[in-house]
């Protein structure tokens, strides 16, 4: 197609937006499970070393009992000095008055205590802060009687670490392989949405939409067949308007053929020269529909400037300019229906130049529209051979004369192309085209000539005021003014 619609995507896509949500979340569950697994694992490691305490205490205390009973201090001591190094704790043996007997630290003495494992081992925790200590008491038995008890003293428990990384990581990982998963399941949706999106978007630039696949689920296929259903109401609609526009668009021309504000036939010799072209283009088939309606209604936009003002010899500067606008002011009408918004640019553009010096843009080299440049081309070489100042020219000779803006006004490979296709069989073709009546025309400097009316053509004194611009509607004046 000469162009087509585009749209410019803003922000984020849905996809990319429910990825990012769900990565935050796996990310946050991570690291709240991070931390609480590091708060769990510290407290099973507490667990097992107070297991591991309280069963080093009892096997002490096994061993000591037969000591004890003899009294054999000596031993006594060694088997305490031997438990404090394995495990790296203060042990206090007390007998069965309370007294201390042993004491690794040699702090206590012998003073004495009560005994508070009798009935049983049990820990508990001394002191607070810096100075805490973990106690475990184990009663010392020696054949069922209970003859002291056992006091292991050890440092308190490491800090528990602040964060589980292991757990963390596999948390992250498990909660990514859901958020790729479910990344991929949204943009399979998505772009079974965007299909619809964009057939709704081209229904309402006047474009015809596309089949929606059939394995695209059944809400969205119902919703497909619904949107083909309103499709093609609004295109049936759509193309009658479309018709009943272009052929009143097509009027108002003819209008301005018969009153001599345009060249008579110009449209339709311009569109048969541009066909011409496009076969040597080999363009599609509904690109030469546009360029040839294009070339029928490139002049309506002069049905919005003063006949008076397309009629006078002379024209100064700000004449000129109104002149020259006539296309933007075309395209502009043409451009209300989204049928013909294709055909508008091709009419808004004719008057671009190649190398960037025309209006309305000032658009060059390829950047004109590839109608448009065609539209330049027949334009311009229909006016020289039937319009020509002083007289028309032939077609060898308009040729020549537009050879002189090859590569400034006009594209040189596009007018080349023009240029061999005429040369190659002129004679027929040119002929037919060509008009009996082949008066001179005076045009606005800086423009192809425009035919000027004989002053025998006009009908019956209709007066070519400033202001009649809808009479060039008319296709016959009503009888007061025939009288």
């Amino acid at each position: 197609m000469l162009s087509d619609p585009s749209r410019a995507g803003n922000g984020m896509t849905l996809t990319a937006r429910l990825c990012l949500a769900l990565s935050a979340g796996a990310v946050f569950v991570a690291a709240l499970l991070g931390l609480l697994g590091a708060d769990r694992a510290a407290q099973a490691q507490r667990e097992a070393a107070e297991v591991s305490e309280r069963r080093f205490a009892e096997q002490l205390a096994e061993r000591a009992a037969p000591m004890l009973e003899r009294g054999d201090l000596l031993r006594l001591s060694m088997l305490a000095t031997a438990g404090r190094d394995l495990h790296a704790a203060r042990v206090i043996l007390l007998e069965r008055t309370g007294r201390v007997v042993l004491d690794t630290d040699l702090v206590l003495g012998d003073r004495q205590l009560n005994l508070l494992a009798q009935t049983g081992s049990f820990q508990r925790v001394l002191g607070d802060g810096d100075t805490a200590v973990r106690e475990t008491l184990v009663p010392v038995r020696f054949g069922g009687e209970v003859l002291g008890e056992l006091r292991l003293h050890t440092e308190p428990y490491a800090q528990a670490m602040a964060f589980d990384l292991g757990l963390f990581g596999l948390v992250l990982l498990g909660g990514l392989t859901l958020v790729a998963v479910s990344g991929l399941l949204c943009h399979h949706w998505a772009s079974r949405v965007r299909g619809v999106t964009d057939a709704m978007v081209q229904l309402a630039s006047g474009h015809r939409t596309g089949q929606l696949p059939r394995e695209s689920g059944r809400e969205l296929f119902e919703l497909g067949q619904a949107l083909q259903e309103l499709e093609k109401g609004v295109q049936d609609g759509l193309h009658r308007v479309v018709e009943e526009f272009v052929e009143m668009a097509l009027q108002v021309v003819d209008g301005l053929e018969r009153r001599n504000l345009v060249p008579p036939g110009h449209g339709t010799r311009t569109a048969r020269y541009a066909m011409m072209l496009a076969d040597r283009l080999d363009l599609i088939p509904a690109d030469r529909r546009d360029v040839e309606l294009a070339c029928r209604l490139s002049d309506i936009g002069r049905a919005w400037i003063r006949p008076g003002l397309l009629l006078q010899a002379e024209f100064d500067a700000a004449d000129t300019e109104v002149v020259r606008q006539h296309p933007v002011l075309g395209a502009e009408h043409l451009d209300c229906l989204p049928g013909l918004r294709r055909i508008a640019e091709v009419v808004r553009h004719q008057g671009e130049r190649h190398d960037g010096c025309g209006l309305p843009l000032g658009l060059r080299n390829e950047r004109i529209p590839l109608g448009s440049r065609m539209l330049a081309i027949a334009s311009a070489f229909d006016l020289l051979t039937t319009c020509g100042d002083p007289s028309p020219l032939s077609v060898e000779d308009a040729l020549l004369q537009m050879a002189e803006d090859r590569g400034e006004v006009y594209d040189p490979w596009m007018f080349d192309l023009f240029a061999e296709r005429m040369r190659s069989e002129p004679a027929a073709e040119v002929e037919d085209m060509e008009p009996a009546d082949r008066s001179v025309m005076i045009l606005p400097p800086g423009s192809l000539p425009s035919r000027v009316p004989d002053p025998a053509d006009r009908e019956g004194g209709l007066d070519y005021a400033l202001g009649a611009e809808l009479e060039i509607m008319l296709d016959e004046l009503p009888p007061e003014e025939r009288a």
